[in-house]
């Protein structure tokens, strides 16, 4: 009973439609989000939302439980495909084949060892034979690939599990001359955590599984922008809006990134020192480690009325001798590429701004390397930075298994769709010659075979 339950194509419908139920919640709810967070702004069914954990419906035991019972299903129904296979007859009773719309008869051939010939001629080898009927093939079985990507399904499905229980990710800061790690080992995968409730020991890190990194450069490019002075009064912007006042542009051009660049050296597990390189939509992958280039970090240090002040590029920080608070935007230097298709490189420099309460901060000077500026009174000099790279890495031991499987079922779908797959049966009534051709796939034809066989007709 529970065999005929878990090999049944309805039991898959019912499990694939309760699991897109819940891809349909997991859209509608916001998954990670915090349930205070989500009442306090103001969010509908908070009573459901925190009995059923609706913000984190795909790690809910309901969704790992749909997913253990499809997987459950998807092999049953592997294996008793897999067994009537092993025991599948091509062979088709002659009444049955006399009624198919694909059968043909043949006029003008009177010897059936002739057409056996031609067949074998095109191609097709011998599959099967009865004294009655005899069952020529070619092309890949289709049954064995709808078998293979339904393997893929399934490994598809380990592999989401194990990442479930043991992928991670984390980010690292690379600064000049310092040595950082990463470990393929974390005690807070779902694994370790479930290990602990269990009352199990689980190691807090191992030393054995660490790669170092030491940054050796980090590069930005940028496209040059064209920055307009947009004048703040009523008067002078309808000035602009009817022609009779020219648009001015600002004297610093302007920048906007192309690509950040780390180059950096790593020392695996094993020993061995590798000079890579990570940028943006390119990561560097190693021994189960995927590293990818996030941002950067900056610290500058500037001189105000002489005295040195370290600055965290992005927050907020005080003049002596001003009231009002300022902020240093990122340090622009690298290579630019220009509008007229000329590239230079970018002078170090720095945009400060005023930190206002109720609006945006207001641009105020722009600093440029060891050349002081008057900001209100006080002299501020740009006199050097440090920057860092700032990478995030995953660590996913189950992500080449969903590749094995994803190269399963597209490999399978692809040669059953757009493979050809031929049946042909040949047989005699009554003095008369017959043909059944039964295919699979957009490459297979069936009026290419009758074509090459000599009187087709079809049959009344």
């Amino acid at each position: 009973m529970i065999y005929r339950v878990f090999s049944s194509i309805k039991t898959s419908v019912w499990l694939l439609g309760a699991m897109t139920v819940c891809y349909v919640l997991g859209t509608i709810f916001p998954q990670g989000a915090d349930i205070e967070k989500y009442i306090s702004s103001g969010g509908r069914f908070q009573g459901a939302v925190r009995l059923f954990g609706l913000l984190n419906l795909f790690q809910s035991p309901l969704f790992l439980a749909l997913t253990l019972l499809l997987s459950l299903n998807l092999l049953v129904c592997i294996y008793d495909r897999f067994r009537r296979m092993k025991r599948r007859s091509e062979l088709i009773g002659i009444e049955a084949l006399l009624k198919a719309k694909n059968t043909y008869r043949l006029r003008g051939i009177k010897d059936i060892t002739v057409l056996e010939d031609q067949l074998l001629g095109q191609g097709f080898r011998l599959v099967d034979s009865t004294e009655d009927v005899r069952v020529f093939g070619r092309g890949f079985p289709y049954w064995w690939l709808s078998w293979a990507y339904h393997i893929g399904m399934v490994l598809a499905i380990i592999g989401c599990f194990v990442t479930f229980f043991t992928a991670f990710e984390g980010e690292v800061t690379l600064w000049p001359q310092k040595e950082e790690k990463i470990s393929l080992y974390s005690p807070d995968t779902r694994i370790n955590k479930l290990k602990k409730r269990l009352g199990l020991r689980v190691k807090e890190k191992e030393p054995e599984r660490e790669f170092s990194l030491l940054l050796e450069d980090f590069k930005t490019d940028y496209y040059q922008t064209i920055r307009i002075k947009y004048p703040k009064k009523l008067l002078s912007r309808l000035a602009i809006a009817t022609g009779f006042k020219g648009i001015e542009l600002q004297r610093d051009e302007g920048l906007y990134p192309k690509l950040y660049r780390t180059s950096f050296k790593i020392k695996i597990p094993e020993g061995e020192e590798i000079e890579a390189t990570t940028m943006v939509n390119h990561p560097f992958r190693t021994k189960g480690l995927t590293l990818y280039q996030m941002g950067y970090d900056q610290r500058v240090t500037l001189l105000i009325n002489g005295k040195e002040k370290e600055v965290e590029i992005f927050k907020p920080f005080e003049i002596e001798g001003l009231k009002e608070k300022f902020m240093l935007k990122a340090v622009q230097h690298g290579r630019v590429f220009r509008k007229d298709g000329t590239t230079s490189e970018v002078k170090p420099r720095v945009e400060l701004f005023r930190v206002k309460k109720f609006s945006r901060p207001e641009s105020i000077a722009m600093l440029y390397m060891g050349k002081a500026e008057d900001v209100k009174g006080v002299m501020i000099t740009f006199k050097d930075y440090k920057e860092g790279s700032v990478l995030s890495y995953r660590v996913d031991p189950g992500v080449w298994i969903i590749g094995i499987a994803a190269l399963f079922v597209f490999v399978g779908l692809c040669a059953r769709v757009y493979g050809g797959f031929y049946r042909v049966r040949v047989f005699q009534k009554q003095g008369e010659i017959y043909i059944n051709i039964s295919t699979r796939g957009l490459r297979a034809n069936r009026d290419k075979i009758l074509s090459r066989i000599s009187f087709a007709n079809k049959s009344a």
